[in-house]
């Protein structure tokens, strides 16, 4: 499917069920790279829609459970403020409670319950964003209250 017939398609169930634009969709989801799945249509972009949003909570998660956590997030874990950690556990809430209703859908197939899922997906992951986004941004400032240690070595 070209992106031109994905577009038209989607636009004829964007109508039909009050669905987001393909561009909000795009641009949050990165829908474009769908290429198969014309019949059922609306389970390929709910499923494309997932795979940010297990990638999101997957980082969350090592976040919030740091045992396997990556060595570059951790001189930020040890300065993680109380204010970052309710973003977080909020972040990881809302993701998990999606990824669990999405599990229903992979059960039976219904064009309608599809819709409502992807619009749900939407608003939650609009709530979230200004969180995710704080959170990022923390990760990424120098924390100047962070007291070096010292080791053997130095």
């Amino acid at each position: 499917m070209t992106l031109e017939e994905l577009t038209k398609n989607y636009g004829i169930l964007e109508k039909k069920y009050k669905l987001p634009s393909f561009s909000e969709l795009n641009e949050n989801f990165e829908i474009e790279k769908i290429r198969k799945g014309q019949e059922t249509l609306l389970r390929t972009v709910r499923k494309t829609m997932m795979e940010k949003l297990v990638n999101s909570l997957g980082f969350i998660e090592s976040l919030l459970s740091p045992i396997n956590a990556p060595r570059m997030y951790l001189s930020y874990l040890k300065a993680v403020s109380a204010d970052d950690k309710k973003e977080m556990d909020r972040i990881y809430s809302v993701i998990s409670e999606i990824v669990i209703a999405s599990l229903k859908l992979e059960i039976d197939y219904s064009e309608k319950d599809e819709a409502e899922m992807i619009i749900r997906i939407v608003k939650d992951w609009e709530s979230i964003k200004p969180s995710f986004r704080k959170v990022i941004d923390s990760m990424q400032k120098p924390v100047s209250n962070m007291v070096k240690e010292k080791s053997y070595f130095g």
